[in-house]
């Protein structure tokens, strides 16, 4: 994979960079995504918290990376987690696409564009269609699996509320809100982080 730009950024640095910063993304969709617990509804709360805090991480991760295929990897790594915890592997395909196209966007902007890094940040948080993507396809089998491990009352309150349009309005406010986070995330490059010498 070649590197885009950034003297003394090295391969070996880039792999380091990539790893620490995903595994910080995955700590915190995982922990807002918790909130799932509390009901189907809930769910929509963790997953705005996690890409907003999440904002920041991948646009940190972006400038000091500048590697391509460094959101490829990323969403490989989280698809491959959220597969290995019991999700769809529609999930792996689904994340690897877009990680692949949010590469070729940031990397069209040498990885330090704002406009376009919080454009690719948009476009990889979409990568959540993946573990939902059985409703469409399988329903039956897919809420059969969300019954056994949070209850039938669970899984009849989630396919009440999930159905294909409220999934693809979802899609819809998650990019607007990956914007946000994506905004939030360069005002601390800014402010903070190249001050600090991280950024």
């Amino acid at each position: 994979m070649p590197q885009v730009a950034g003297a003394g950024i090295t391969k070996a640095r880039s792999a380091v960079t990539i790893g620490a910063f995903t595994a910080v993304y995955f700590v915190i969709m995982w922990c807002s995504g918790m909130l799932g617990f509390f009901g189907p509804a809930f769910m929509f709360v963790g997953w705005i918290i996690g890409l907003i805090l999440n904002g920041p991480v991948i646009m940190l991760m972006m400038v000091r990376s500048r590697m391509f295929g460094t959101l490829t990897i990323m969403g490989g790594v989280v698809a491959f987690l959220m597969v290995v915890t019991g999700h769809s592997w529609v999930t792996v395909p689904v994340t690897l696409v877009l990680g692949l196209l949010a590469d070729l966007l940031a990397r069209s902007g040498g990885y330090v564009s704002a406009p376009r890094n919080i454009a690719a940040y948009m476009l990889v948080s979409l990568w959540m269609i993946g573990p939902l993507a059985p409703i469409f396809f399988a329903p039956d089998s897919y809420y059969a699996n969300v019954a056994a491990q949070m209850g039938q009352d669970y899984a009849d309150a989630m396919r009440a509320l999930f159905s294909p349009a409220v999934i693809g309005g979802w899609l819809v406010v998650a990019m607007i809100v990956a914007f946000i986070g994506g905004l939030l995330g360069r005002f601390l490059l800014r402010k903070h982080f190249a001050k600090a010498g991280v950024a």
